[in-house]
């Protein structure tokens, strides 16, 4: 009787042991939510690419903060004190790591330095690629993340985006809306650049990099473009939808491309260039009237006004799906009515070992974020992000 009293005792032990091991391995592990670590999840299922929040997000931790734009110089003065709410999550499997990247925006900004006319001058003139007011905004909407290479040096560990942030000299040549360098030669940070209107149409984003240069003595392309540079590509891309021809009196710069009668569009697609549907614009008069083999356009007869003519002519044109290094990062993006939800995708691992991050699983990255709404120079930022992957 004894032995079964026992008997009877370990069995419900095992029992409740059993159950209480079945308990938790159902227990669903609820996300959490950070305001600085963005907790990558090893996908059992990989998302569906394609600019939908789909249930495989679900379980995945969220980073959620603001972004503030601050005061830094005068082409941040008329969107000093913006902020944007962002959320961020992100998973991998053994070949690729994935990012879901959410933000509020009111107005999907796509309207960047379209080409009007200016009746007063009779030149054809892009509206401002920096806004000299708070209604004098026409750009594209943007983002970045910097991310750490093999060569990025310790401050960016520390200072992230702000590590990069340097003041350039106006006076030895540099355009000075360009002040991200890197600490020391041979310094790389991966720039990850997003462009709605430039990078969007073929599903990408522009992989980019910050290098070192020279302060106090530029050459021609560091003067330009100061320490932000592109990583390589074989094809594609974007270009400016631009040409200088001379009107009878002065070379003037003219769109190069328009298709007739088209109204509300903001990019060229290479392959109408190509077929016809866009036409190569071949002179222009005093006048403005703009000449392509078929026919011409006067502006006279309206629609090509500053900022609210809908004939305005796009200031791009879209080369293609870019191929190579530069176009590593495949993003899907849709505009809801009230902000953005991205899609990227990027392998593990990439050729360009140099110029891109390389993700190791079992490392931590400090990263920084920035959202640049209806800007070319302004940005929200926030530095000092880390992502961390989970076993």
């Amino acid at each position: 009787m004894k032995k079964n009293y026992f008997l009877i005792i370990a069995l419900f032990l095992m029992a409740i042991s059993v159950f209480d091991s079945c308990k938790k391995d159902d227990e669903k592990v609820e996300p959490v939510t950070s305001a600085t670590e963005l907790n990558s999840k090893k996908a059992t299922t990989a998302p569906v690419m394609d600019g939908t929040i789909d249930a495989a997000w679900d379980e995945c931790d969220k980073l959620t903060n603001t972004a503030v734009v601050p005061g830094l110089a005068k082409d941040f003065a008329n969107y000093t004190g913006e902020s944007y709410d962002f959320t961020l999550r992100s998973m991998y499997d053994d070949a690729n790591v994935y990012f879901l990247i959410e933000y509020a925006d009111p107005k999907e900004s796509l309207d960047r330095e379209s080409w009007y006319f200016d009746n007063a001058t009779k030149l054809w003139k892009q509206q401002n690629k920096k806004a000299t007011s708070a209604t004098d905004k026409f750009y594209e909407d943007k983002f970045a993340f910097l991310w750490p290479t093999a060569t990025t040096g310790t401050a960016f560990t520390s200072q992230t985006c702000y590590a990069t942030c340097h003041s350039v000299d106006a006076a030895a040549g540099y355009n000075t809306e360009n002040k991200h360098y890197t600490n020391a030669e041979g310094e790389v940070v991966d720039m990850w650049h997003y462009k709605a209107v430039r990078t969007g149409p073929n599903n990408q984003t522009d992989d980019q990099k910050i290098v070192y240069i020279k302060p106090a003595a530029p050459d021609d392309t560091q003067k330009k473009d100061g320490g932000r540079a592109s990583d390589e590509k074989t094809a594609g891309g974007y270009s400016d939808n631009k040409q200088t021809l001379n009107n009878g009196t002065a070379d003037v710069s003219v769109p190069k491309y328009v298709i007739p009668g088209k109204t509300g569009y903001y990019w060229i697609e290479k392959a109408d260039t190509e077929n016809g549907t866009a036409k190569l614009v071949t002179a222009v008069d005093a006048d403005g009237i703009l000449t392509y083999d078929g026919g011409t356009i006067d502006p006279s007869q309206g629609g090509y006004e500053a900022a609210t003519g809908t004939k305005r002519f796009p200031s791009i044109i879209n080369d293609g799906t870019m191929v190579g290094s530069r176009g590593d990062l495949a993003t899907y993006a849709k505009h809801t009515g009230s902000g953005w939800v991205i899609e990227i995708k990027r392998a593990k691992t990439t050729s360009d070992t140099v110029n891109d991050v390389q993700w190791d699983f079992t490392k931590e990255y400090m990263f920084g974020f920035a959202i640049f709404e209806n800007a070319a120079i302004a940005h929200g930022i926030m530095p000092n992000l880390k992502l961390k992957f989970a076993k």
